[in-house]
């Protein structure tokens, strides 16, 4: 009997132990829905939230893709005006080298005309003043010839009246 009581007893123990645990497991469950619902609710709104993330990120890649396409459109306008530019520079730099070469050549002309023109200038001058020499020596000798012709004239006057008288003499 003592052998059963202790039987007994370890069973009603044994019993009242597993009651409490099936009421802890009990409770846990109870609890592990609780949470469980509260994690089912979490996932939503987490999944809401990826789902609105998402559709925000696809718009930000929409808006990426439209701002690369017009910085690409703009970097090529940028280019073709850039090498338009720098056409329009070479084209006016090829003009003003051409506009540079004219005026030098012009100025060599102008140059070399002015030498020559020195220089004809000079031997202008030089016959010049050979003329004015030359004038000079004619004037003198033109006052001399006429001294002389006035010399002569006189002679001839002088040689005249004594033909004359020589004349009325004989005559």
């Amino acid at each position: 009997l003592e052998s059963l009581k202790k039987e007994n007893k370890s069973l009603h123990d044994e019993i009242h132990e597993l009651t409490d645990q099936l009421g802890e497991g009990g409770k846990n469950v109870h609890e592990l829905e609780k949470a469980k619902k509260r994690l089912d609710v979490e996932k939503e709104e987490l999944q809401t939230a990826l789902e609105e993330a998402e559709g925000a990120l696809e718009v930000e890649e929409g808006k990426v893709l439209r701002l690369n396409l017009e910085l690409s459109q703009l970097r090529a306008d940028i280019d073709r005006r850039l090498a338009e530019k720098e056409e329009e520079f070479e084209i006016t730099r090829k003009n003003h080298a051409r506009a540079i070469e004219s005026l030098q050549a012009h100025l060599e002309v102008e140059s070399k005309g002015r030498v020559e023109a020195l220089r004809a200038k000079k031997k202008l001058e030089g016959e010049l003043n050979e003329c004015e020499v030359q004038l000079t020596n004619a004037n003198k000798a033109n006052e001399e010839a006429k001294k002389m012709i006035s010399k002569l004239q006189e002679q001839v006057t002088d040689m005249q009246i004594i033909i004359d008288e020589e004349q009325r003499m004989c005559g």
